[in-house]
């Protein structure tokens, strides 16, 4: 994409070409709803829970004109904690326009 800049970084996890495909495609979808988005930030983590086992965790962070959003995924499964994260940021981003539509009309 254009001037968009997403930033992906791994703790304990292997950052594979493959991997990092996944979540720039993913992350793409957010930029739909704002032209605003200055940069997207991605951690991706594995840690060993209390019953342990493996728990991936990811961790976004989407740059805007005003204060950054952030979301956080735990799961089993590194692809499923990625689109819950994905998830939670875009319905934070689509409340952040509805807020400002709704400023707009009073």
């Amino acid at each position: 994409m254009n001037n968009q800049e997403v930033i992906i970084s791994g703790v304990h996890v292997d950052l594979t070409d493959s991997l990092k495909s996944v979540v720039r495609d993913k992350v793409y979808k957010l930029f739909n709803h704002d032209g605003k988005i200055i940069r997207v930030r991605v951690t991706l983590e594995m840690s060993k829970n209390k019953a342990h086992q493996d728990e991936f965790i990811a961790h976004g962070r989407v740059e805007i004109g005003g204060p950054d959003l952030e979301a956080r995924a735990a799961t089993e499964d590194l692809y499923k904690s990625i689109d819950a994260m994905i998830n939670k940021l875009d319905r934070q981003l689509i409340d952040v326009h509805k807020t400002k539509q709704g400023k707009r009309k009073n």
